[in-house]
């Protein structure tokens, strides 16, 4: 199963209780580094099918399938990149089945600013080092370093990159504000996943942040269904049981009114298609 969804949007929030309720395997960090071998070149996360050789193929779908867990074959995977790249996935993983989620962009954009300033989590960054392809450090582990390295030099505390890499991205980093840039990514994630899905014969599902943190027992079953995962009453109650729906609006009440109004320019008409509240008003107010 791929989870295809915007960072911040909750993926991980599915990832996790779909595999409580469940019992399927995941994998357990964002394997951009992975998606991306024999392409470590390209400028951004935006590939194409063609770009998909035999041996990148067989190279992620075994580093993905290493991960099943025991009598549950099924893997869930969550690289936030793959929204830019859906049709590549596809390409990867023929059988796979998707769900596309989708959260309020506003809250979304906040909440990704704050990442891109967040201090580094060493711990974290050597827990995910472990699960790291040793084929790959000699390309990717330099260029991380790299990054790291520039962050220290910098004055506004921002990574050199984080999150999905639209196009075009590094040249808004020179010219816009951050905030602007984290809607952009917002952007670009679904707008790329909706046109992708729109046009290929895949199973998928879209589910809605604001649906799963209200109402996580439904929403859970309906992904697991979807999916053709059983679960059990006490499984899901548990996973449901994790799920909060506190983050939902806070995006909106943390930003000031003039930010809201510079992600406006960005963001409203895809909010309206969406069915969210335009970034003017101040509290989330449902999904259409």
């Amino acid at each position: 199963m791929i989870l295809i969804g915007a960072a911040r949007s909750g993926t991980k929030i599915v990832r996790d209780t779909l595999a409580v309720a469940t019992g399927a395997g995941t994998v357990p960090y964002d394997i951009g580094y992975v998606w991306r071998a024999g392409n470590e070149s390209a400028p951004d996360d935006v590939l194409e099918p063609s770009q998909l050789s035999s041996k990148a193929q067989q190279f992620v779908a075994g580093f993905v399938d290493g991960y099943a867990a025991g009598v549950v074959p099924t893997v869930i995977e969550k690289t936030v990149g793959n929204s830019l790249r859906v049709p590549y996935v596809a390409s990867a993983f023929p059988d796979a089945v998707f769900i596309h989620l989708i959260r309020d962009g506003v809250d979304v954009a906040e909440s990704t600013r704050r990442q891109w300033i967040a201090p580094t989590d060493w711990r974290y960054l050597a827990r995910k080092a472990r699960h790291f392809p040793f084929r790959l450090v000699p390309g990717y582990g330099v260029r991380y370093a790299q990054s790291l390295a520039s962050r220290v030099r910098r004055t506004d505390r921002r990574v050199g990159s984080w999150g999905p890499r639209y196009p075009g991205i590094d040249e808004d980093l020179a010219s816009e504000d951050l905030l602007v840039v984290c809607g952009r990514q917002w952007k670009a994630s679904v707008l790329h996943a909706r046109q992708a899905f729109a046009s290929l014969d895949v199973p998928v599902l879209e589910v809605r942040y604001e649906t799963l943190v209200r109402d996580p027992m439904s929403t859970i079953k309906e992904v697991a269904e979807f999916a053709e995962l059983a679960v059990g009453s006490d499984s899901l109650g548990q996973a449901a049981a994790s799920v909060t729906s506190a983050r939902v609006g806070a995006g909106r009440r943390a930003l000031e009114v003039s930010e809201r109004a510079a992600l406006g320019r960005e963001l409203d008409q895809l909010l309206d298609v969406c069915g969210y509240a335009r970034c003017g008003d101040a509290m989330q107010n449902g999904v259409g």
